[in-house]
């Protein structure tokens, strides 16, 4: 074993990938191959490697059932209580059974026999010291997750006092909160739960789903939840509010927010039914250390939500607001107004929104920061409006100081299609009038329609030197009528936008981007001339350090493959000398008999990867030698189907 892994925290970080719960696949929606048994495995191969492994192994747990399964079988019993039977008969309790049918939903409860000794507590103390986290995975787990276990209350109370938490539960920092905290009731008794016994360990984020339903007597207190854990700096709070009961919400919810002091992120989603009107509009709600802020509800919670918040250090604002059908717009416009008065949020540096065009606009104007750092914006609706990005782009360009404070802008209108009447061209903006931004280094366009040749790309490139990332991806352009302002009737398709930009728009922004990381552009490869780089640009590009850096050039499979694929990569080897190019061939091109053979060939300086398709294979194409015929083991299929004729760079 090489020395290094005798390092705990070099094995550590090595062993994390092993655990699918804090590094799931990224852009990817196939399960994870890894299982929590590969780090079993590792744990029980040497002392050396154990302790790290253990420590990745109990790092993340989706409840305390796998700690309380540590207990002696004499002294815990798992009972499964089975639903969605065959004959839908009442659901029986039965011995666990690991063999039991997954198709049936298993209600798995944890009961205590008998009261624990000392010497049963000792056998759970190896394994408590080394979590961190309860409850969802930190990673984005896109695979049905492990069933978990329903604890009692009395038991939850029993594990959190049995032992001072501070030696028993030292690296804890974030919980799920059971659903009805403070209420809940069991077979044996009605016992609440105090979570107190966590007030002097590193808890720090809670994670809390409480409903104010028809059980009136299971509703959450949270006064006693600030009472118990102070320390909170961190809250996902999914607040249920039954129809009968919207009165509760803010009195119940809201108000006592301003308690927890130390908080520093809000996650608030509000869904059920709520007071109509602005409602906590009239209240103040106080943050001193708020840093950020997420808010998902609809319009007039938001609005007034927003409006009653009061923090002078906010720096990250998230907003996802959705609209009631109920509403008429003539409400939509009043609450609109509520905003537009306001001057809100100075200290703010980071503005994301996903709403309707018309709130957008309203809380723009009302942020009041000169030194907003990014922006992403998300319409979700446009009430028939098809020019919105322009008076869009036009109110953050008038918003003082944003001129050199902004980095990054986000826009997205994820809607497939763009109506526009019948009079106007199919272009509703001009991507020239974000040059206005001259320090930005992350622009992303989704969906949207605008004009791009080579001569817009070199104004781009040159007005941009600080660039790192331009993603553009043109939307589908419809005539369309608009009789009631909602719906519009639509007719053909126009004409798809003509590709007017070659290889020489890649030239420009290697050229003048010396920091670029990651570009997509609407480039067609099947061309059948180069371009030629002239001297000076030779030089500049030569004369620039890129080690350690990739590039992949993206095509769809529906379409032209390049129509030389060695010039093509000889070419881009001479725009970014001295990096690693990986091309995703289109199906045409893998059809080919070199292709099918699935062999690759030693690089000795730039390493061209193409990647088939069709065939699951890869192989590499030589720059500046033969190739070699060496068998591989195919390629991993790659996320590029989406990627319609667009180049798309990554440099890592």
């Amino acid at each position: 074993m090489h020395q290094a892994l005798f390092l705990p925290e070099i094995a550590h970080n090595i062993f994390e990938f092993l655990n699918p719960f804090i590094s799931g696949p990224r852009e990817s929606y196939q399960p994870n191959p890894l299982r929590l048994q590969d780090l079993v495995a590792v744990a029980k191969t040497c002392h050396a490697l154990s302790g790290p492994a253990l420590d990745v192994l109990w790092d993340t747990h989706l409840c305390f059932g796998p700690l309380l399964l540590c207990l002696p079988p004499s002294l815990v019993q798992v009972r499964v209580r089975v639903y969605g039977s065959d004959d839908d008969s009442d659901s029986e309790e039965e011995d666990y059974d690991e063999t039991s049918s997954s198709n049936r939903y298993e209600d798995r409860r944890i009961h205590l026999i008998r009261n624990p000794v000392p010497s049963d507590l000792l056998r759970m103390l190896p394994y408590a010291r080394r979590i961190k986290w309860i409850g969802l995975p930190k990673a984005k787990c896109r695979w049905p997750l492990p069933r978990t276990f329903t604890i009692p209350n009395y038991i939850t109370n029993w594990l959190l006092s049995v032992y001072p938490m501070e030696f028993f539960l030292p690296r804890l920092t974030h919980m799920h909160c059971p659903n009805k905290v403070m209420g809940d009731s069991d077979d044996r008794e009605d016992v609440d739960i105090s979570l107190a016994p966590l007030s002097h360990t590193n808890l720090t984020s809670l994670e809390f789903y409480p409903a104010f339903d028809q059980e009136v007597e299971g509703w959450p207190s949270f006064p006693i939840l600030v009472n118990d854990l102070p320390q909170l700096k961190r809250m996902i709070l999914h607040v249920y509010v039954w129809k009968l009961y919207p009165h509760v919400l803010y009195t119940g919810a809201i108000a006592p927010l301003c308690s927890f002091l130390n908080l520093e992120h809000l996650d608030l989603t509000i869904s059920g039914h709520h007071p109509e009107g602005l409602g906590p509009a009239g209240l103040e709600l106080n943050f001193p250390r708020l840093l950020k802020l997420k808010v998902s509800s609809e319009i007039d919670f938001a609005v007034g939500f927003l409006i009653a918040v009061q923090s002078t250090v906010l720096h990250t604002l998230d907003l996802n607001v959705e609209r009631h059908h109920e509403v008429l717009a003539a409400e939509h416009a009043n609450l609109h107004e509520h905003l537009d008065r306001r001057r809100l949020f100075p200290s703010l540096q980071c503005l994301t929104i996903s709403s309707n065009f018309h709130f957008m606009m309203s809380l723009i104007k009302a942020v009041h920061a000169s030194a907003l750092h990014s922006i992403f914006l998300t319409i979700t609706s446009t009430s028939g409006a098809p020019n919105i990005v322009r008076p869009l782009i036009a109110l953050i360009s008038s918003k003082r100081g944003w001129e050199s404070s902004l980095r990054t802008i986000i826009i997205n209108q994820p809607r497939g299609q763009i109506y526009i009447p019948d009079d106007n061209s199919q272009y509703t903006f001009s991507i020239e009038d974000l040059l206005f931004f001259s320090h930005l280094h992350h622009i992303i366009l989704y969906d949207l329609a605008a004009p791009l040749d080579n001569v817009i790309c070199k104004n781009l490139a040159t007005g941009w030197p600080d660039l790192v990332e331009f993603s553009f991806t043109h939307a589908i352009v419809m005539r369309g009528l608009f009789p009631d302002g909602r719906i519009a009737i639509s007719r053909d398709p126009l004409p798809p936008v003509i590709a007017t930009v070659d290889l020489n728009s890649l030239v420009a922004f290697a050229r003048h981007c010396p920091k670029l990381s990651h570009l997509q552009l609407g480039v067609p490869l099947d061309l059948a001339e180069l371009p030629v780089l002239d001297d000076e640009t030779r030089t500049i590009l030569s004369s620039r350090n890129t080690h350690s850096t990739c590039m992949r050039l993206s095509v769809d499979p529906k379409g032209p493959s390049p129509s030389n694929p060695k010039a093509m990569a000889t070419f881009l080897a001479e725009v970014f000398p001295g990096r690693e190019i990986k091309i995703i061939l289109a199906e045409s091109f893998c059809q080919q008999d070199r292709c099918k053979s699935s062999k690759e060939c030693t690089l000795r300086i730039n390493s061209v990867s193409f990647y088939s398709a069709s065939s699951n294979t890869a192989f590499t194409l030589d720059l500046t030698a033969e190739s070699g015929d060496r068998p591989v083991q195919p390629a991993q299929a790659e996320g590029s189907a989406e990627l319609k004729r667009s180049l798309s760079l990554h440099a890592t």
